[in-house]
Formats: C-alpha cells, structure tokens, sequence
C-alpha cells in the first residue's frame, strides 16, 4: 500500500480525551496541531489510493464528535500566487487575464463580480499555461479538491431542498 500524506481542516482543536479517542479510532497515522490559526490533522495514512486514506479519516474524525470542514489543497489562487508559480509577476499575469499579453483564453476567476482580490483554480490555470506559454508546472492533485469539495458540501446538505438531485451529479 501507499503512504498518502494529506491535511484536514478540523472544526476546532481536539480536546485530550478526543485526542485519545482519535488515536484509539485509528487516527495514529495524524498528527493534530494548529497552523495559521486552524486546527489541523496532518496525515501520513496507507490506503490503497489517496481517496481512500482522506474518506476514512474523516469519517474517524466524525467518530469522535470532531469535523473536517476542509481537506488543504492549493488550487484557489491570487495573480500574485500564479506568478510566484511561474517565475513571473503579478502584473505580467493580470496582463495574460486582460489579454494585453500572451494568447488570451486565460480561464475564468472564481469570483468574477468580488471587489478586491480575484480567486482562480490552479487545476484550471495550471493546463493553460503549459498549453498556451509552454511553461513546465505541477498539476495539483485532483483527488484533494475533489475531497475538499464534498467535505464542504456535506456541511450544507442538510440545508438543500433535493440534495440528492446534485449528488446524483457525482456519478452520472
């Protein structure tokens, strides 16, 4: 089996003795903490494939009375962040997206209407740029925004009238 290394979001820090149910529901491979001013679990899980080794860890998290509200992955990002990326500045990117510059098509933000700073998807971004500028860059893996999606989702599916006409969304 594979060592799978992933972070998850908890909704607040574990208390001693859920640290200690934690470990007894199969949480040793996790090492709990707080980073930037979120509790975490940082994993180092064996499982047959990534999907895998974040789906029971979140369910072993909930076992305790604790959740996972996220699943770390680095696919939101600012122009400046995509620069850092390639080499670039900031305003050489802002220029690629207001088609001063370079083949234009440059994917579209998360929150185009936001005042302020502009959100894009690296899994969208990362693709353009190998294609359009022939830049060599890592794809995150799709497995962790995946995960992290439905990890937020299931925070709100309570809340949604017909929830399983948008999970039906999932395997169709």
């Amino acid at each position: 089996m594979t060592t799978h290394e992933f972070t998850l979001v908890l909704d607040r820090p574990p208390t001693d003795d859920e640290l200690d149910a934690l470990h007894a529901a199969g949480c040793d491979d996790a090492i709990f903490g707080h980073e930037d001013g979120l509790s975490i679990a940082e994993f180092d899980r064996e499982a047959p494939a990534l999907a895998d080794a974040i789906a029971t860890a979140v369910i072993q998290i909930e076992q305790v009375g604790l959740a996972a509200v996220r699943v770390l992955d680095t696919d939101l990002v600012t122009l400046a962040d995509i620069g850092n990326r390639i080499g670039q500045s900031r305003e050489s990117v802002r220029r690629y997206v207001t088609k001063e510059r370079g083949p234009g098509e440059f994917p579209p933000p998360v929150n185009p209407t936001r005042e302020g700073t502009v959100f894009y998807r690296w899994s969208e971004v990362a693709p353009w740029i190998r294609n359009r500028l022939g830049l060599h860059v890592p794809d995150i893996d799709p497995t962790l925004v995946v995960a992290n999606l439905i990890v937020q989702a299931r925070q709100h599916k309570d809340q949604v009238d017909h929830m399983s006409a948008l999970s039906d969304l999932l395997v169709a």
